[in-house]
């Protein structure tokens, strides 16, 4: 009798653990500290018998986006797993560069993704693995799954397993990262448990730059006919809306500027999602699209001003997923 294909997998969907801001713990030694990573985090779920599902942070689907991390089932066959990570795309240094990544994120069509993957290749890092093969490991502590992940066979050409620092090189991390132009540290307690969904003071993220994550509420077309963005308004949230923080206009290349441009014509709105003023910093006479409050960036900056505004602003990329 010819023999029946495996079931599927009834994989569990679990929420990313999440770091909170704060600075290098006062003794060091009890954690461990990996490179913040500047990319799209993802939850990859791996079913041996019938493929792989990518999830975002939002629980959006990104498989289709990034065919080349179909890798992880020939590092794992036959394997079921939930693996936490980031998808990252490297400039010509090496370094993750979250514009480019960019690029791809906004990717729908199937002949568009595949002629991108050669332009803008990716990789998965993996760093966690909160269930493996049937069994949770959510209460194990981070050593004791980093054990587990490291005894995985994680070392493709898109997929990998980035190496972690103990405790007491944390100064030498921290140097290292800020030498090669990272965005900084996580820092993780060894003896703690993977929380889903949770904002965790056991994992903290450690930034080498001040930065703010901030919702679009509108943009200035610049550009031939308005195909490129000139700048973007930017709000975080309010009790009836979003409060205006300034608006940002460098930090972007002209591929960022084309691609932003066609997402946000897809999320036009007819009326402002800003409460009170919002028109501080932008040049008399520009027309302002307004949007609905669906995408979420990253800017970093120097300071805020006395109006609560940001100085000097400079955009660093897309933060998470978006829903149109």
């Amino acid at each position: 009798m010819p023999r029946r294909a495996p079931a599927p997998v009834d994989l569990p969907v679990i929420e990313p653990m999440l770091a909170s801001p704060g600075s290098i713990p006062r003794d060091p030694t009890a954690w461990a500290f990996e490179v913040k990573f500047d990319g799209m985090r993802v939850g990859s779920y791996l079913d041996g018998a019938h493929g792989l599902r990518l999830l975002t942070r939002n629980g959006n689907p990104a498989t289709d986006r990034f065919p080349e991390l179909a890798e992880l089932l020939e590092l794992l066959p036959g394997r079921n797993a939930v693996l936490d990570g980031e998808i990252v795309a490297a400039d010509d240094q090496g370094r993750p560069d979250f514009g480019r990544l960019q690029q791809r994120m906004t990717l729908r069509r199937p002949a568009e993704i595949r002629a991108a993957m050669a332009r803008i290749p990716v990789t998965l890092l993996l760093f966690d693995v909160p269930w493996l093969d049937g069994r949770p490991l959510t209460e194990l502590t981070y050593r004791g799954r980093r054990e587990v992940l490291e005894t995985l066979p994680l070392h493709g050409e898109r997929v990998q397993v980035p190496p972690a620092w103990p405790g007491s090189a944390a100064q030498e991390a921290s140097a290292w990262t800020r030498d090669h132009g990272l965005e900084g540290l996580i820092a993780k307690r060894l003896t703690s448990p993977y929380q889903p969904g949770a904002r965790s003071r056991d994992w903290i993220k450690i930034k080498h730059v001040k930065s703010l994550d901030a919702t679009i509420g509108a943009w200035v077309p610049g550009g031939p006919g308005g195909t490129m963005v000139k700048s973007l308004l930017l709000g975080v949230p309010a009790e009836q809306g979003l409060r205006f923080v300034g608006a940002v206009g460098t930090g972007f290349s002209q591929a960022e500027r084309r691609a932003l441009a066609a997402l946000l014509r897809r999320l036009a709105a007819p009326t402002s999602p800003f409460e009170g003023p919002w028109r501080a910093g932008l040049e008399r006479g520009e027309i302002i699209r307004f949007v609905r409050p669906r995408v979420q960036g990253e800017v970093e900056y120097a300071h805020f001003t006395a109006h609560g505004h940001l100085r000097h602003p400079v955009w660093k990329g897309l933060r998470g997923d978006y829903q149109e």
